[in-house]
């Protein structure tokens, strides 16, 4: 195995190192909030991708530095029901996010009982079993959430929105049912990830810059729970949609020329369980995403209608040895729902990972994992990931330390 290490690379490790030294230092330190309820916290993890046969999961085939994330939270709980907090978030994925901060949630908090609540601000997306929960890397051995559901490259994108939820938890015998409803707006435009999968779609120029604006009116859904009369299990149904997405850019046939696409509704359908035993932790979940779109650039092309989305699904397992060793290990599978003419590793994306996590103390952890892939849908060739040449099948190393405090 040959890693690529630039002296770009380099200088940068030895930044977030520097950083990540000066926190672990003082991550042990209470922090001085006076005689309040305010609580703060934060992490900070580095690591390191190497993919010999793509640039998969971000560009840099070869090996990259270009791996970490790091934010800071504070919350305070006023009186018996209310409850306000913010984060911000910076994140390096390949060329996504650019270390840039921004406000990853906040909210205002009222529990007027169990069975009902308001937030208001920006609120996390509740999605399948791990949608709000993306920033708790401690709890899990895994470097990467499986991709075919939790697709790293819309983190900056599908993580919040900003507008207001209600939510609670209801009683039924030995059993009780989690509820959310959410409505909001997701801001978006080229910096974010999700533009990747409009530069991947084939009718953008992307050597003029790819898509050039992007917005949608809101986001909207719900999400119920259902913990069983049986420890540990849990069943989840998720359902939410976004509204009139809109797009342009230069098409790619004729750059002078706008090309424009737009999809009435998008929805996402996720159907999960978890079952948390002893040591173990099983979980598996199904996903369906839908629309139909339409773009065209006339009088160069004229409007065409498409349908739009995936399947996917996923099991993984993962057990706790011991205070100090986790490993875990999941398959996913990817696939088109209307599956083009290309060859049949573009129509479909297996992912085997395995992974092993270690617990260095109460607040350092290190992961490393493995992948075998097989398929490349979803793979993008875009201006901030380039990737001409695909390969059927490839392999990945990730590693991560994290810092929590």
């Amino acid at each position: 195995m040959k890693l690529m290490v630039t002296s770009q690379n380099m200088s940068r490790c030895a930044l977030a190192l520097i950083a990540f030294a000066a926190l672990a230092l003082n991550a042990g330190a209470a922090i001085p909030v006076g005689n309040t309820n305010v609580q703060i916290g934060g992490f900070f993890s580095q690591g390191y991708l190497y993919n010999p046969d793509n640039n998969f999961p971000t560009q840099d085939k070869g090996g990259t530095f270009d791996f970490r994330e790091m934010a800071f939270n504070a919350s305070d709980t006023i009186g018996a029901h209310l409850r306000i907090g913010a984060q911000v978030f910076a994140q390096k994925f390949g060329n996504i996010g650019e270390d840039k901060v921004t406000l990853d949630w906040a909210v205002a908090d009222y529990n007027f009982a169990p069975a009902f609540g308001v937030r208001v601000g920006r609120i996390k997306y509740p999605k399948g079993l791990y949608g709000e929960s993306l920033d708790l890397d401690i709890v899990r051995p895994f470097v990467f959430l499986p991709y075919a559901v939790y697709n790293p490259v819309l983190r900056d994108f599908a993580s919040a929105v900003n507008g207001g939820s209600i939510y609670g938890s209801i009683n039924a015998g030995k059993s009780s049912f989690d509820y959310k409803l959410f409505y909001g707006s997701i801001p978006m435009n080229p910096s974010k990830g999700v533009a990747e999968f409009y530069n991947n779609f084939g009718a953008y120029s992307n050597d003029a810059g790819g898509v050039a604006a992007l917005k949608m009116d809101y986001a909207a859904g719900g999400q119920l729970v259902w913990n069983t009369p049986i420890s540990g299990l849990k069943f989840v149904y998720s359902r939410s949609w976004f509204e009139n997405l809109d797009t342009n850019g230069p098409f790619i046939a004729y750059p002078p020329a706008n090309l424009n696409s737009h999809i009435n509704r998008f929805t996402w359908d996720t159907i999960s369980a978890e079952y948390a035993v002893n040591n173990w932790t099983f979980a598996s979940e199904w996903q369906r995403t839908g629309g139909t779109i339409n773009y065209g650039a006339p009088p160069f092309l004229p409007t065409i209608t498409s349908p739009v989305g995936w399947d996917a699904w996923y099991v993984s397992a993962a057990r706790r040895f011991n205070d100090k060793i986790e490993v875990g290990t999941y398959y996913s599978y990817l696939k088109p729902r209307y599956p083009g003419g290309g060859p049949s590793a573009e129509n479909k994306l297996g992912d085997w990972a395995v992974s092993v996590h270690y617990d260095i103390n109460e607040h350092i952890s290190c992961k490393i994992e493995y992948h075998w892939i097989d398929g490349n849908y979803q793979f993008f060739n875009t201006p901030r990931i380039v990737n001409p040449s695909k390969s059927d099948s490839s392999s990945m190393v990730a590693v991560k330390t994290t810092l929590s405090f």
